[in-house]
């Protein structure tokens, strides 16, 4: 048989839930947070034209629908 303390059992009882609960809110976090990053990646402001659209496609420079200027998908490290 198992001897547990008063201290012990509820140590068991509300800190193994708690943890559980804390590792599960860290999961959903993580989860969207990659999925908002996604998103990101798909909309797309014209540096020529200034028209924001999306662009589902996987080209590194996918090109504005209204003016035809490639665009850098992602944010640019170009000074200036």
């Amino acid at each position: 048989m198992i001897e547990l303390t008063l201290e012990e059992l509820l140590l068991w009882l509300v800190g193994v839930p708690l943890l559980s609960i804390g590792f599960f809110i860290l999961i959903a976090k993580m989860k969207r947070r990659s999925t908002i990053r996604a998103r990101q990646k798909q909309i797309l402001c014209c540096a020529a034209c200034g028209n924001v659209y999306q662009s589902r496609s996987r080209e590194r420079f996918p090109q504005c629908p209204e003016c035809g200027r490639l665009n850098e998908r992602g944010s640019s490290r170009r000074l200036g």
